[in-house]
This record gives C-alpha cells, structure tokens and sequence, in this order.
C-alpha cells in the first residue's frame, strides 16, 4: 500500500491538559454529532489502555466511530475519532489518505495520538484500499458511481473536520482551540480541496506531496507503459538504475556539493542517449542498453505528450528512481532478461474503471490517438470533482489559514512540477501567497519520504508555529537518512552550498536555482 508514515513530533503546549478517565469515553458523554445534509446511522465510543505506538510507548485513547449517511445518496461513511485520555493539547487533527485510501492505517492515527492531538479520519464512503476501486466505482451496471466519488473526493472531507470538532467538544467540555489537516498524496490533495472549498475547516493545513490535477496525473502515470507497449521494449531495473544513477553523477555537483543529489533536475542536461550500446551488470549477465530503451527513459523524464507532440503532463525529474517495485512508473517483470511491464495499478484501476467504465479494457493495444482521448476524457469527466486546481484561496487567506506544501524532487509517483505550476497559479492569483501558503521542494527525497534527500523533520509544526505564533518558515529542516542536515527553502529558492562541512545545515544558503546556473559547467 502506498500509506506513509510521518516522523514523531515534539509538541510544545503552554495549554492546560484536560485529563478525561476511560470511564468518560462513553456515549452517555459523547453526543451525536450534527452532519449538514447527514444521518447518523450508528455512533460507538471504545475506551483503548495500553495502545502500542510504534514499539516505544503505550497510549490511552478513547476511540469514537461515527457512521452516518446522506439521505438519497445511498453511501455510509466512518469517520473515526481518536481522543488522547490524558493530555491532551487542546488541537484537532485531520488525518489524510493514499491512493483511492481516504484515510490512514491506525499508526498514522496513533502517532497523532502520541503527540497529544485529537486525531479525527474519515474512510469517504468506502474501504481502505489504496490501488483499487473496484468495490465502489462502478455498479452493477458498469455506471459511475458519483455519489461515492465525491464523498471521497471533498464531502466527506468537511464532514470529517465538522464531526472531529463536535465528538472532542462533547468529550472534553470544550471545543479544540485549533485544527489542523496532516496529510501526503492524496491526503496533500486532500489539503488542497479543504483550503480551495471549505476554507474554514482547518486552521492550518500540510499538504505534502499533493496529487493536485488528479484526472491529468493519474493518466500521465500510465505513460511510460503506453511508451513501453509502443516500442516493444520493457528494460530491465538494470538498466533504468544506470540510467539514473549515470544522470547522477553528472548532474550531482550543480549546487556545488556531491552528495549523490540532483539538487536543481531542472539545470540537468544529461543526455541518456550517451549510453546506447554501452553495457550493464543485471545480476551476473552482460547487457547492452539499446536506443529503445533509452527512449522509455528519456520518455518518463519528459512527460506525456500528445500524438501531435504537445506536452499534456510533466514527467519524473532526473535522478528520480524509475523502478522501485508497485510504487513506480517504469516497473517492469523480469524473468532472466526476459521482461513485461507492469503498470501502477492506480493509474490501469483509474483509466478502466472511472474513465472507461470498463475493468476488462485491454490497454496494452491502445494506440495513441486512443490515450489522447482517454487524457481528454479524464480531464473532462473529473476536473471539476477531483481536480484540485482552484488557484483561489483567497477565502482561506481571508479566513487566517496558514499552508505549507512540501515535495520530494525525486518523487516517483507524482511529478513535482504540477505542484510547482498549481503554486504559481495560486501566486499569479494572489502576488502575496508567501503571506499565507508557502512551498518547499526536498532535493532527492522520493514520494512522502525517502531516498537519499534530506527529509523535513516535524514539518506540521511549522504550521502550528505559522498559526499559533505568526512565525513563518523561512526553511524547513531537515535530516537524511545518512545523517546529514539541510535547510529546505521556499520556492523558488534553492539551497546552495557555500562551504564548510557538506553535512551540516549551515554550509548552504537560499538562493535563485536560476541565477547560479551560469556559474555551472556540466562534465562531458
């Protein structure tokens, strides 16, 4: 599954705990939450002692599921509410989803537990399955069902903040003082929908790594197989990681350091064509890169394009891993040397089910006026329910919320660039964005974390801190697995090495990506 989990974080609090017993974690003191246009079905409050939290310590919860309906939509929904027994900090959190998951595994959930938050999580009308849709988008009839998809879309969103801050007033005597939205890939897209159409819902909002233009990505994502298909070439791991390992050391020293980082993909000049007929170790055997199989890389990195040639989307920057098993774009199953691709099931599950309505469709003989027209239908059918894109937050900015987005620049799922260009919008819309929203680009960091980059640590209290303290970020820190630190800078600023220890934070500053880019010279 693609859940990820985020680091602990260090909660400071100058609020008063409220410290309820598990006898209080009963429906004669929780009552049932008021849903705009919904009815409750069922409401259960479960006192749980002793909760193991990631092996290192044990925490007291009460655990109150929600579920309820919109009368003439035939859906049911869970949302469940996890409220600390003890010290509590007085904040909500909205805990996001992945792939077609609304919410989080219950680490996710204990984690916020632990850090002293009320965490609320709503399942969006249908069960946890981050790669499929296929107990919820179609019915019988092969016919879309809408209602499910925009509960999991935006509905059940608002009505998760809505019933978390009623469960916790009920609860604890009174209401959090703030809420907050945590939440990566979809739970970043997830974010973005809050602050686009319900303004109010949270005070502050991370949305990491946001699956923003859903109905363009999700389609983009099949690219590399299409290309694949079309070129009768399916490379092997091998040669993909040569390929970005070969685009690495070329382009790892442009912010001046090497660190097995491409810090500014966009500066890259790598030709992979450079490697045709040149040879790879694949476990033993001696194999040499053809044309065709530089084509698929060069392809990925590129992005989608029409049958015409117009870019429809953005591809995977350089130095981005293009086979990491499910959870990647270009992987492919190899017997000896002999291959076949497969697909990110998301992207397959989202072009035959909700865009073709048809789960048998056969997409390996798609030719490429037919992706166009999968492309154009996607963006037709769903833009307005699943898109995200509204670059008006002026109701956000106006309500006092605070954003902050992050994204790995060797993220393998979603191209870092449609984040980048949803931001621009947003700033072409607002000149003042950096006021109220503000984004960080994270060096060699894969999608919601890892990789070789520098990964921001506790990044939803600099939201906190945004909102509660009017302190905002400059940089986020952040620490790779390795050890070494860095200071994240908002975009479009980039961190360049100035000297000093490589690993310390302090060795870089915050600069034009762009106007150090006469100052390169690439190795031939």
């Amino acid at each position: 599954m693609l859940y990820y989990k985020l680091p602990p974080m260090a909660i400071a609090s100058s609020f008063t705990p409220s410290a309820p017993q598990a006898g209080s974690c009963s429906l004669a003191v929780i009552s049932p939450p008021s849903i705009p246009g919904g009815q409750i079905l069922d409401l259960s409050a479960i006192p749980v002692l002793n909760y193991h939290q990631d092996d290192r310590s044990e925490i007291d919860f009460c655990n109150v599921t929600v579920t309820y309906t919109h009368p003439g939509r035939n859906d049911s929904i869970h949302v469940t509410v996890w409220l600390p027994l003890e010290n509590w900090n007085h904040r909500l959190q909205g805990s996001g989803g992945s792939g077609y998951a609304a919410r989080s595994e219950d680490a996710v959930l204990a984690a916020a537990v632990a850090q002293s938050y009320t965490v609320a999580a709503t399942d969006g009308g249908h069960e946890v399955n981050g790669f499929s849709s296929e107990t919820w988008s179609l019915d019988a009839s092969r016919n879309l069902n809408i209602a499910l998809l925009e509960d999991f879309a935006y509905l059940a969103l608002n009505d998760a903040a809505i019933i978390g801050k009623q469960v916790t007033t009920s609860f604890y005597g009174q209401a959090p003082r703030f809420s907050y939205w945590n939440g990566c890939s979809t739970g970043g897209r997830q974010g973005l929908m809050l602050a686009q159409r319900y303004p109010s819902a949270y005070n502050g909002i991370l949305a990491v790594a946001p699956g923003v233009n859903w109905p363009s990505f999700v389609v983009s994502q099949f690219w590399p197989q299409f290309v694949m298909n079309r070129l009768n070439t399916w490379p092997s791991s091998c040669i993909t990681d040569a390929t970005t390992a070969a685009a690495i050391k070329e382009c790892d020293e442009i912010d001046g350091v090497l660190d097995s980082v491409i810090s500014l993909p966009e500066l890259c000049e790598f030709d992979p064509f450079v490697l045709v007929n040149t040879t790879v170790d694949c476990n033993g055997e001696t194999v040499i890169v053809s044309e065709n199989d530089v084509l698929v890389v060069q392809s990925t990195w590129t992005g989608m394009v029409s049958s015409d040639g117009l870019l429809l989307w953005y591809g995977l920057e350089k130095g981005t891993p293009l086979s990491m098993g499910e959870s990647s774009l270009v992987h492919t199953m190899c017997s000896a040397l002999n291959c076949t691709g497969a697909p990110f099931p998301i992207a397959t599950d989202w072009i035959s089910r909700l865009v073709l309505h048809n789960p048998s469709a056969n997409l390996t003989a798609l030719d490429h006026a037919g992706l166009d027209a999968i492309f154009a239908r996607s963006k037709e059918d769903f833009d307005d329910i699943m898109g995200t894109a509204n670059p008006d937050l002026m109701a956000f900015k106006n309500a006092g919320g605070k954003m902050i987005t992050w994204h790995g620049l060797s993220d393998q799922l979603i191209p870092p660039r449609g984040t980048e260009q949803y931001y621009k919008q947003v700033e072409d819309k607002d000149p003042l964005v950096s006021d109220f929203y503000r984004l960080f680009g994270a060096p060699g960091v894969h999608h919601c974390g890892g990789g070789v980059g520098p990964v921001p640590i506790d990044p939803l209290q600099y939201v906190v801190d945004w909102v509660e303290n009017g302190i905002a970020p400059d940089t986020l820190e952040a620490v790779s697995a390795s050890g070494w630190r860095r200071k994240l800078c908002p975009y479009p600023l980039v961190s360049v090495y100035k000297g000093g220890d490589i690993k310390d934070a302090g060795s870089y500053e915050c600069e034009d990506g762009f106007d150090i880019s006469s100052q390169i010279t690439f190795k031939s």
